[in-house]
């Protein structure tokens, strides 16, 4: 079998943490669900390792991360050790794909969106961040995303209609 790895995209609130638990449920044994580096606590929608930023710098400058970015004062590490053969499994940032692409021959990169206002929404009830923070980053403008196997999931449907979208194209793709 050879290594496959699906990076799950999107912006924050986007319900990617909600259709990667349903993954985990359906996929148990056949997917590995890599987990990240996050230099914050988890909460209770993630299931990441904390580090703290000195301990984080002394692996990126050794290398230990296949890929690694700052965002929103945070920094994550996906760790090469994670990668396993089969399918793997990564929530990253937009701005790291060429990381993987340039790693490994199978790269699928699904998008998760919203419209805006919903995301709002999701940001405001999950209470992480104050309204000026959520409004700013709803409104933020991304450049074209570059991928070579991008996949757009539209997470406007109920979510367990999303939740089975998201299976069955996780399912197409272990056929591909």
């Amino acid at each position: 079998m050879d290594t496959k790895i699906v990076l799950i995209i999107g912006p924050s609130g986007a319900g990617k943490d909600t259709l990667i638990k349903e993954a985990k449920k359906e996929f148990k044994e056949k997917i590995n669900f890599v987990k990240r580096y996050i230099t914050r606590e988890s909460d209770v929608n993630e299931s990441n390792y904390y580090i703290d930023e000195y301990a984080f710098e002394i692996l990126r400058h050794n290398s230990y991360f296949a890929s690694s970015w700052n965002a929103h004062g945070n920094f994550y590490g996906i760790p090469k050790r994670f990668i396993k053969n089969g399918i793997n499994l990564i929530s990253i940032s937009r701005g790291r794909i060429k990381d993987f692409e340039n790693l490994y021959d199978k790269v699928y990169t699904i998008n998760i969106t919203l419209p805006k206002e919903i995301l709002k929404q999701r940001l405001l009830k999950r209470g992480r961040e104050n309204k000026e923070d959520i409004e700013k980053r709803v409104q933020r403008e991304y450049e074209k995303i570059e991928a070579k196997n991008l996949i757009e999931f539209d997470n406007l449907a109920s979510i367990e209609d999303s939740k089975k979208n998201f299976i069955s194209l996780l399912k197409r793709i272990e056929n591909e």
